[in-house]
């Protein structure tokens, strides 16, 4: 069925949304009000998810997409305008969450973060499939499906990631990668050395390791799926240089992925703060561990990845900081445990999930003086604000930070006082 429809706004998760007989409508790879032609795909929840067939009337915002792929990959939301507006376009949809799902009305201007809008990944996770003659197939989910769509290069990759996906496309890996079902690689801030990670069921393990690591330029490390963990061959980790600090990542460990904005990331998240104790309650490697023990006396660093937590104590030892202490555990595990009342300063950096109520019940107990909370949700983030802001914190200032340019994601950055009793 086709249909008519301009839509009003474009929302989280890279849609357009118009009505249509009452109801909401999404169609994807459409800016507000152009008039397009659209077809149903799918009505789920009440809400029609449709196709773009033609644009009757294009937005003076509308440019040609700098990739080939896009609109059959499904890695970007975003190419047809331009960076700057879509920068605009998150700060407008953050503005907005935060006021419907977190009930706060932040009225203020949310200061926004800019970078290089292409090669800014350095990380990056391959879907490996077979054509019908076994040949491999490299590349993202096609868009709104599992199907691999393969690539021959990604303008978001940065330079070292794309030289080993095209490594990994020569005819010679197909028997070498039987069972590889993906393929991750991480590169270090200079773009020269990748760690790469196979998952799946492969066959041939230890020997393709090694085969990838004498053959294809730059790469350092190869991990291989066994079992429940990965068998590591090569360089146990590779160290990633944010400002002064230079954090050993293992394989599995989370990193961020951003090159370009992470250090302005780090400044803005410590800033000018400083006292006596501090709390990195989702502490990964020690992204901001390091640099808040330089501004407070003691600070704990919790992790509950395994290989992260191992990765933050190492780096803390290796800077010589004897103020940091890492502890393996939840969230909610140590805050249960936690009798200091207080803190000066609290980082939250949680998973797409948020921090969630239970552990912030826990948090508004110990009464930090301040909260700066780091999110690549702004549905959780506003949910998780909503309830601070309910239990006596006060948003101090908001700020976007553009990560993923062509993508709807985005990070952001709340820092949160405590209102006075």
């Amino acid at each position: 069925m086709t249909f008519e429809i301009a839509p009003q706004k474009l929302i989280y998760g890279g849609d357009a949304l118009g009505y249509r007989d009452g109801r909401a409508v999404f169609v994807p790879r459409v800016l507000p009000r152009e008039r397009v032609e659209a077809e149903v795909v799918r009505v789920a929840k009440g809400i029609v998810h449709a196709r773009p067939l033609r644009i009757l009337e294009p937005s003076p915002d509308r440019i040609e997409p700098p990739c080939p792929y896009f609109g059959h990959c499904g890695g970007c939301h975003y190419q047809h305008f331009g960076p700057q507006r879509q920068a605009e376009v998150k700060q407008e949809i953050l503005r907005e969450t935060l006021r419907r799902t977190g009930k706060i009305n932040w009225e203020k201007s949310i200061v926004l973060h800019t970078a290089q809008p292409q090669n800014y990944r350095n990380q990056a996770q391959f879907k490996v499939g077979r054509t019908p003659e076994g040949l491999l197939e490299i590349g993202f989910f096609e868009a709104y499906s599992h199907r691999v769509f393969p690539v021959e290069s990604c303008l978001l990759l940065s330079d070292k990631l794309n030289q080993v996906l095209r490594e990994f496309r020569r005819e010679r890996w197909a028997s070498l990668l039987e069972g590889c079902t993906e393929i991750e690689l991480f590169a270090d801030q200079c773009d020269d050395h990748t760690a790469v990670i196979l998952r799946g069921m492969l066959t041939k393990g230890e020997s393709v390791a090694n085969e990838i690591l004498s053959s294809i330029p730059g790469v350092a490390s190869v991990a291989v799926e066994a079992g429940s963990g990965l068998q590591v061959v090569g360089e146990p980790h590779l160290t990633y240089s944010v400002g002064e600090f230079g954090y050993r990542v293992r394989p599995g460990s989370f990193f961020q992925v951003s090159r370009f904005l992470l250090p302005k990331l780090v400044d803005a998240v410590i800033g000018p703060v400083h006292g006596e104790s501090a709390l990195d309650l989702f502490a990964g490697v020690g992204l901001f561990t390091l640099p808040m023990a330089r501004s407070f006396g003691t600070v704990i660093g919790v992790e509950a990845s395994r290989s992260a937590a191992a990765d933050l104590a190492a780096n803390a030892k290796a800077h010589a900081f004897t103020n940091v202490r890492t502890v393996e555990a939840g969230a909610q595990d140590f805050l249960r445990r936690f009798a200091q009342v207080g803190v000066d300063l609290v980082v939250l950096d949680p998973p797409r999930a948020g921090v969630g109520a239970s552990v912030l019940k826990l948090l508004v107990g110990v009464q930090p003086k301040r909260i700066h909370y780091v999110s690549c949700s702004p549905p959780t983030l506003a949910r998780d604000l909503g309830f601070l802001v309910a239990h006596g914190y006060e948003p101090e200032s908001v700020e976007m930070f553009d990560f993923f340019p062509h993508t709807y994601h985005l990070e952001a950055l709340v820092r949160l006082v405590r209102r006075a009793v």
